[in-house]
């Protein structure tokens, strides 16, 4: 049985052009039984979604809050859908599945243990990069984002291994953190960024947060943020300091500014004036 959902779904497929071998699908309100093969690493956060899947000659529950996990060169299908589903699907080329896999000591061939997993901080991941793509947000912030869901996933393969407890290099996260004060204003890509720390893109993410209190992305824009507010000050209008501290739009400068600081750029330089 599939039930009608009384809003209208949405299903849509996602790219961004600082993500190439991945692919992302959006989906609200739908009540479709898929029945999907893959030649892709699948990381599936289902907000809401009550279903029975089935994968490998075995059927699981699909609960709400789950995560779905699936391997190149399997099909699944969902046999009965109880309720209208929202869900994010990250499609990883297996190349670089395996790439990352082999920057964590694993084998080359990661295998999960199962597909269907409850993981509440993969499923807020998931989410947070699908949104991140949808608003077109930075590079840094995009492979950050996916870097995090890719090694939440890893805790699910065969070969997981706890991450080591030890310190961080600090010459290089201090110049990690010089490279963005010095570009705050510019693209930036976690590749560069590890390079110039000299540090694996895993290792720099988690010694970056641990040192800093924030992932390298968000850091570079909180930087921008105190950029503006300098310029917004100086009585820059609000549209030219979004394009001078380095933010694609006006939008995502106003929406970044209000979250940090509560006002909008406009409102906040009112009441400096």
């Amino acid at each position: 049985m599939t039930l009608q959902s009384t809003a209208a779904p949405r299903i849509e497929y996602l790219r961004s052009a600082h993500l190439p071998e991945v692919e992302f699908l959006v989906s609200d309100h739908d009540t479709t039984a898929w029945h999907v093969f893959n030649e892709r690493y699948v990381l599936c956060g289902a907000d809401r979604a009550t279903a029975s899947v089935r994968y490998r000659g075995k059927t699981e529950p699909l609960f709400n809050g789950a995560n779905l996990l699936l391997e190149p060169g399997e099909a699944h299908r969902n046999i009965d859908v109880h309720q209208p589903q929202n869900f994010r699907v990250v499609f990883v080329e297996p190349g670089l599945f395996e790439r990352h896999a082999k920057t964590q000591g694993l084998r080359k061939t990661p295998h999960f243990r199962g597909f269907v997993v409850p993981h509440p901080q993969l499923i807020r991941a998931i989410y947070r990069l699908c949104e991140s793509v949808e608003a077109n947000e930075t590079a840094l912030e995009q492979q950050s984002r996916l870097l995090q869901c890719v090694r939440l996933a890893f805790a699910h393969t065969e070969e997981a291994r706890p991450e080591a407890k030890s310190g961080y290099n600090h010459d290089a996260i201090r110049r990690a953190r010089s490279y963005l004060h010095e570009r705050f204003n510019e693209a930036v890509s976690l590749d560069e960024l590890s390079a110039i720390a000299g540090l694996s893109p895993y290792h720099l993410v988690r010694s970056f947060t641990r040192r800093f209190g924030l992932p390298p992305h968000a850091y570079q824009i909180h930087v921008r943020v105190e950029r503006a507010r300098a310029l917004l000050t100086s009585g820059m209008p609000p549209a030219q300091v979004a394009s001078s501290v380095g933010f694609a739009d006006q939008s995502h400068f106003t929406r970044h500014f209000r979250r940090i600081n509560n006002v909008t750029p406009a409102n906040y330089a009112r009441a400096l004036r």
